[in-house]
């Protein structure tokens, strides 16, 4: 009887110590990312431009509308179709105003220049903050 004990013990032991000792295979999950939409598109050239503008007002470079045309983002496609609301617009026209009239300067104008990322970012804490920080590294010192 015992001997049957301690083969029955020796057996659940080997199946158990086997069954411990399969590898478990990783499932790879990958995230699904859906295309940007042309709005997120547009953001991120604005974004772009806005770098380049900043490299020229540190320069004492004056913007001009021929290099630095608006990029009017208002119309397209967002990526969240409830951010066009009155609020929206209204951030979008406050934006325009003082890219214009950074342009209009005739001068790199550091403060008109952050009174342009300040716009961007006011709009930025009603809708889709996620780039404020980004954003805001882009201001000068005055």
């Amino acid at each position: 009887m015992k001997l049957i004990a301690t083969i029955v013990g020796c057996l659940l032991f080997v199946v158990l110590f086997a069954a411990c000792e399969q590898k478990v295979e990783k499932q790879e999950t990958k995230a699904v990312v859906a295309p940007a939409k042309p709005m997120a598109m547009m953001m991120r050239a604005i974004y772009q431009q806005s770098a380049e503008m900043r490299e020229w007002v540190e320069a004492g470079k004056p913007l001009d509308s021929t290099h630095f045309r608006f990029l009017d983002f208002h119309q397209l496609e967002p990526t969240d179709s409830t951010v066009l609301v009155e609020v929206f617009y209204k951030h979008n026209q406050d934006f325009k105003a003082a890219f214009e009239d950074l342009i209009q300067a005739g001068e790199a104008d550091k403060e008109k220049y952050n009174t342009l990322l300040t716009k961007c970012v006011s709009c930025h804490e009603d809708f889709c903050p996620g780039p404020i920080k980004r954003i805001n590294k882009l201001k000068l010192a005055s």
